[in-house]
C-alpha cells in the first residue's frame, strides 16, 4: 500500500466515524421527554434531630404544612443536562388569587421512565397567600428552553397561569428546604448555577 492509498483509507474511516457520530447525536423529538404527573401536597417538614443539639426542637413558624409540588418526568435521550421544569401555584380566589413560580434544571439525567422533580412553598406563605389552601399548580417541561410537555393539578386543557402576574416571591427548589438532606436520594441532580467573584 502506498502512501497515497493510506492516505484515502484514513479519510474514508474518519468520515465514517463521523457520520456515526453525528447520527448517535440527534435532535430530540416531541416524545422525548414526557411528564407522567403532577401532584400536590400540603404537608409538614421531615423530623431531623441530633443528640445533643442546643436547637429547639419547635419551630417559629405559626404554621408547619408545607406546599410540595412534585412531577416525576420521563426522558428517552442516553444522558442529558438542561431538563428544566417551571412551576406554578395558585393561591387565593377571585381578586385574592395570587400566582407564584419557580423553576429548577436538572443535570445529569438518564434515560428513565422514573425522575423526580420537586418545588416548595413555606408554610407561613401558603397561609398568608391561599389562607392554607392551594387552587391550582401546574409544570412545564423544557429541554434546552424548548418546551416539551406541561400538566396541571387538577387537570385542566386551559393555561390558566397565562392569566395572572406571577409574585416577587419565587417557590422554592429541595435544596433551599428542609427536604434538603433527603433530596439527592429522591430528586435528580439540581443544576447549581456558579457565581462570579
Amino acid at each position: 500500500m502506498n502512501v497515497r492509498q493510506i492516505g484515502l483509507v484514513a479519510i474514508l474511516v474518519l468520515a465514517t466515524a463521523v457520520s456515526a457520530q453525528a447520527q448517535a447525536v440527534r435532535e430530540p423529538q416531541l416524545g422525548d421527554f414526557r411528564l407522567k404527573t403532577v401532584r400536590h401536597v400540603l404537608q409538614q417538614a421531615p423530623n431531623y434531630s441530633a443528640s445533643g443539639s442546643q436547637i429547639s426542637d419547635k419551630s417559629p413558624a405559626v404554621f408547619r404544612e408545607w406546599l410540595r409540588i412534585e412531577a416525576q418526568f420521563e426522558t428517552k435521550l442516553e444522558w442529558v443536562n438542561d431538563v428544566k421544569l417551571v412551576y406554578y401555584a395558585l393561591l387565593g380566589r377571585a381578586n385574592e388569587a395570587k400566582l407564584f413560580k419557580g423553576e429548577v434544571t436538572h443535570v445529569h439525567v438518564y434515560k428513565n421512565a422514573a425522575h423526580n422533580s420537586a418545588m416548595f412553598m413555606h408554610p407561613n406563605a401558603v397561609h398568608r397567600y391561599g389562607g392554607g389552601r392551594v387552587e391550582a399548580v401546574a409544570v412545564q417541561l423544557y429541554y434546552r428552553d424548548r418546551l416539551f410537555h406541561m400538566l396541571s393539578d387538577p387537570v385542566s386543557n386551559v393555561r390558566w397561569w397565562e392569566q395572572f402576574t406571577p409574585q416577587a416571591e419565587p417557590l422554592l427548589n429541595p435544596m433551599q428546604t428542609p427536604w434538603a438532606m433527603l433530596a439527592h436520594e429522591h430528586y435528580e441532580a439540581i443544576h447549581v448555577p456558579t457565581r462570579s467573584p
